[in-house]
């Protein structure tokens, strides 16, 4: 017997041709023009907010020595210190690297040591690694005459051959030791491209085959294979493991900005952070599993008032279930515990699996919950599931659309102008059109068998176990490969709102 589901949540969408998105006003510098070997540099890694509501940035401030990497014309025996001698290798430059340095790094991609796939400060999962206090700068040109991100493209991309990943493309640790007590450091993440849709494994496209999870002629793969699925198809791509893009463990302020993450096998950026503030800022998130940004704070009680992360100005898009089933995960960006302030503004939210936004975590402690600062607001939400998430005690989650964010009383005290996106010719142009068709056209195929009569359900009544059947669930697409190029075109696809065109920088 066959059940046909279909995704009720989406409307139809038209695509239409329309010019290329127009440079709307622009963010600010991102950073100063770095000076030559062994000089001490003040970094400006943020902008002034316009009249005409670009997106701001806490003003950060990082002085240190600058590192400059280039993966065409740097050496693997250089010391980094200026543009001619530049290293070759973004993890020789790290290695080098002391607390308030800055590393400027080329276009190209960046693998690691020997190609290995991953990139590391502080070893992941290493307790008594504090990392180092650094900053990454991506999008320059070969000669470092120019910084613009969405030209000069700085990728973390592994192919398949790469074997040696470590739970993600990039871990970025930077804590104190216990009862530390020095100052305080203030870092960048900036102009990187995160992408693991040239590792992950496929099913191999073919319209012709349902197994396959191919929607259109137009997208580049099958399906996702989760870790241990064999859908007995062919397939591309030859990793199969959870991955995160880029995996964070931070104290003091760190800024994220102008990257990509795209195609992350299980969350685009995840992780902890400590006492200080995390700001994600004019970035897009598209095609990532279990969830876009998903960031949790890990101080003690006595520390919670110090802890706040700011996410505006980000684009996250197709964020997708945990399984092919659906059943569960799926959310653009997560409201976690431990963290007292927490403002989300000024985002696009679209095309979830399940939620833009959630917020089902509750503190333990019911006087944290009280004092916890949950804002959401001034947001465009675009054919979610559901814009937000909120709990509903032990069952299943509550779906509240845009216009009624404002009666969640989990998100406040700002929760104003959140709204479904005007229709914006400009925006859904700047999508992968096949991607966007397909995703709209999402639907579940379920099918089971069950036999009442087989050899192994005789034998397992008569000693009174559970009976036996067989359920095949075939989506017409689940976390498909996006091509990572597209991503480029979502910055300043939608004035004001979402991840704007960055600055060039001289």
């Amino acid at each position: 017997m066959k059940r046909f589901f279909t995704t009720a949540m989406f409307a139809a969408a038209l695509l239409v041709a329309v010019p290329a998105p127009s440079a709307y006003a622009q963010l600010g510098n991102l950073v100063n023009k770095a000076k030559q070997v062994g000089s001490k540099v003040v970094k400006d890694a943020a902008s002034k907010m316009t009249e005409n509501g670009n997106p701001v940035s806490s003003l950060v401030k990082v002085s240190g020595d600058c590192l400059y990497v280039s993966a065409t014309t740097g050496s693997a025996r250089a010391d980094g210190k200026s543009p001619s001698t530049a290293v070759k290798d973004l993890q020789k430059a790290i290695d080098l690297a002391k607390d308030g340095d800055v590393i400027l790094v080329a276009e190209g991609n960046y693998l690691g040591n020997m190609d290995r796939g991953y990139i590391e400060n502080g070893a992941f999962g290493n307790g008594t690694d504090n990392g180092k206090f650094i900053s990454i700068i991506g999008g320059y040109s070969t000669d470092f005459s120019e910084c613009n991100p969405v030209v000069h493209i700085t990728k973390i991309q592994p192919a398949g051959e790469a074997t040696a990943i470590k739970h993600c493309l990039m871990n970025f640790t930077a804590r104190h030791p216990y009862g530390y007590t020095g100052p305080k450091y203030d870092m960048v993440i900036s102009g990187l491209v995160f992408d693991l849709g040239e590792l992950n494994r496929y099913c191999k496209a073919n319209v012709d085959d349902d197994r396959t999870g191919t929607p259109n002629k137009g997208v580049l793969t099958g399906r996702f294979v989760e870790p241990g699925a064999s859908p007995g198809v062919p397939m591309v791509g030859g990793y199969s493991q959870d991955t995160y893009a880029l995996h964070i463990k931070v104290e003091d302020n760190l800024t994220i900005t102008n990257c990509v993450f795209v195609n992350a096998s299980m969350m685009g950026l995840e992780g902890q952070m400590g006492k200080g503030k995390v700001e994600i800022c004019n970035n897009v998130f598209v095609a990532n599993r279990y969830a876009g940004c998903d960031i949790q704070g890990s101080t003690n009680d006595a520390g919670v008032p110090e802890c706040s992360l700011e996410f505006h100005h980000n684009t996250v898009l197709f964020t997708w279930c945990r399984t092919k089933v659906m059943e569960d995960m799926g959310q653009g960006f997560r409201f976690r515990n431990r963290i007292r302030n927490i403002d989300v503004h000024h985002n696009i939210f679209g095309t979830s699996n399940r939620c833009g936004v959630e917020r089902t975590f509750y503190e333990a402690n019911k006087e944290m919950e009280k004092a916890k600062v949950s804002n959401l607001y001034d947001n465009l939400f675009f054919a979610n599931n559901w814009d937000l998430e909120i709990a509903n005690g032990a069952s299943k989650g509550i779906g509240v659309p845009a216009a009624r964010i404002e009666e969640a009383e989990e998100i406040g005290p700002k929760y104003e102008g959140n709204k479904e996106m005007p229709v914006n010719d400009q925006f859904v142009a700047a999508i992968d059109k096949s991607y966007l068709e397909g995703f709209m056209s999402l639907n579940i195929i379920k099918s089971s068998t069950y036999d009442p009569n087989s050899a192994a359900n005789q034998v397992n009544r008569l000693f009174g176990a559970n009976q036996q059947g067989t359920e095949i669930v075939r989506p017409n697409m689940y976390c498909n490969k996006y091509p990572w190029e597209k991503t480029l075109d979502l910055f300043g696809a939608y004035a004001g709102y979402g991840a704007q065109t960055p600055t060039k920088v001289r």
